[in-house]
């Protein structure tokens, strides 16, 4: 290959136009001088084509060269060897200074939960020193998404808005709407995740403007069915979260008859990811039989994808978590067991979500507490859960749900674990939650702990008198 061959599948290959480049890389003639960049070209444009396994192939063969070894590493990722992965980026890293090796090892830490590894390689780089191009917008959109994981939202549409600012200067023309769709789409995210699905929406609204703007302006863009139902499915879990169940249906069908009509490279991974949506949106309606069906599938999918890098531990261990959650007691053994599953994935990811993921492990050893037949392993249960909510009050102190959550997990423990302190420290919450909780939750707590036998006769006494200065919870 000489070196305008190579600037011409490139410049396809930038252009998201993997198919048309897979073409003109085909027609070259290779010898044994440039087999090295005929088989880079190839690894990244297989890549771009969901076919991981075979871009693998190529990689290997790519020499030792650093752009090599970075597709190498890339590869490696898209095919599920993300520690394999992490060591030859680290290594590569270690050997220069490259840019595009330091902001892809920035990456692939934030992709593992090593969020503050992260900002520390973007900080010290002078990746913000790039001139305008794709490395320049993987930049600023990095360090937007870290410091949205982190929470710090300020920083991170400060970022984001950069990004979007810039997008005429580093992308080609023919999708910088879809780039901008991107962009508009984390941040829609990053406000759903901070529970704030009333601006999320606003977002997501201009998104999907963006989204037209693209098919108008090149809709041959690799995949560009994949992006589009990506974002329907983001669309329609968050008008559930704000229980507009009927509109959230309607672009969950909007996302079926495209995914029919028009179906993404990775058909399995959206199969799984529409029915992981469903199943919130029926646990939303409270429609907890189909919403464990629909998990149950997308969990079974989703475990034979991540084998294969095709989708994410994360994905499928939220998924086990939410069917977990839905499964009754009747299936314990069952629901401990999904828990066993989600636990260190969770626990792994927890910079990336501190808030989320903190509270649903927190929930889950209350969960493992309540399930327990053992006292003693109930009890450390109960603590730890305790001692998590803690956490989540530390990060957020005007949490509410946290702290009646943090409650009830005190309850239990001192059901089983009675003592003085935990005993003061219930009358101290339930007299701070009468300002911020509704009557019927004091009183469900206070009624729980009344007929439970198990309280001393100086709490039964308070508990009895603190529940009749409560409004009455039925009142309307």
């Amino acid at each position: 290959m000489n070196d305008d061959e190579i600037r011409e599948v490139e410049r396809e290959a930038d252009r998201l136009h993997f198919e048309s480049a897979l073409q003109l890389l085909q027609k070259t003639r290779r010898t044994e001088t440039d087999d090295t960049d005929w088989h880079r070209l190839m690894a990244r444009i297989l890549r771009g084509l969901s076919d991981s396994r075979a871009a693998l192939d190529h990689a290997r063969n790519a020499g030792t060269a650093p752009r090599a070894q970075l597709e190498l590493a890339k590869c490696l990722f898209a095919a599920g060897q993300a520690e394999e992965a992490g060591q030859r980026l680290t290594a590569i890293c270690t050997d220069s200074s490259d840019l595009a090796a330091c902001l892809a090892l920035a990456a692939w830490c934030a992709e593992m939960g090593e969020v503050t590894r992260a900002r520390n390689i973007l900080q010290s780089s002078s990746l913000h020193q790039l001139p305008p191009g794709g490395l320049r917008m993987d930049w600023l959109i990095l360090t937007a998404d870290l410091a949205s994981f982190e929470e710090n939202m300020d920083t991170a549409f400060r970022f984001y808005r950069q990004a979007l600012h810039e997008t005429e200067s580093c992308i080609p023309s023919n999708w910088q709407p879809l780039r901008r769709m991107l962009i508009l789409h984390n941040m829609a995210d990053s406000l759903e995740q901070m529970e704030r699905p009333d601006q999320a929406m606003d977002l997501y609204r201009q998104a999907m403007r963006e989204m037209k703007q693209q098919h108008r302006t090149d809709g041959t863009v690799t995949d560009l069915s994949g992006y589009e139902a990506e974002l329907l499915l983001s669309v329609a879990n968050c008008l559930g979260n704000m229980e507009e169940y009927e509109t959230a249906h309607e672009f969950l069908n909007k996302a079926d008859r495209l995914l029919a009509g028009d179906p993404p490279r990775q058909k399995s991974y959206f199969h799984a990811r529409r029915l992981y949506i469903g199943g919130l949106l029926a646990l939303n309606e409270s429609r907890n039989t189909e919403a464990a069906h629909l998990f149950e599938q997308a969990l079974t999918v989703q475990k034979k994808l991540c084998l294969s890098g095709q989708d994410k531990p994360e994905h499928a261990a939220r998924t086990a978590y939410y069917l977990a959650s839905v499964l009754p007691d009747t299936e314990t053994r069952r629901k401990l067991a999904l828990y066993e599953e989600a636990w260190p994935v969770f626990e792994q990811m927890q910079d990336k979500e501190p808030a989320f993921y903190l509270s649903a492990r927190a929930e889950m050893e209350n969960e493992r507490g309540r399930l327990s037949s053992d006292r003693s392993l109930g009890t450390r249960h109960y603590r730890y859960s305790v001692a998590l909510y803690n956490q989540v009050l530390a990060l957020h102190p005007e949490d509410s749900l946290a702290r009646e959550s943090r409650l009830a997990a005190r309850v239990n423990l001192y059901l089983l674990s009675p003592c003085q302190d935990l005993e003061n420290c219930i009358r101290k919450e339930l007299t701070a939650l009468q300002k911020q909780s509704g009557s019927l939750f004091l009183d469900t707590v206070s009624a729980y702990l009344l007929h439970s036998g198990g309280c001393s006769p100086a709490f039964h006494e308070w508990l009895t008198q603190f529940r009749q200065t409560l409004p009455s919870p039925y009142d309307a």
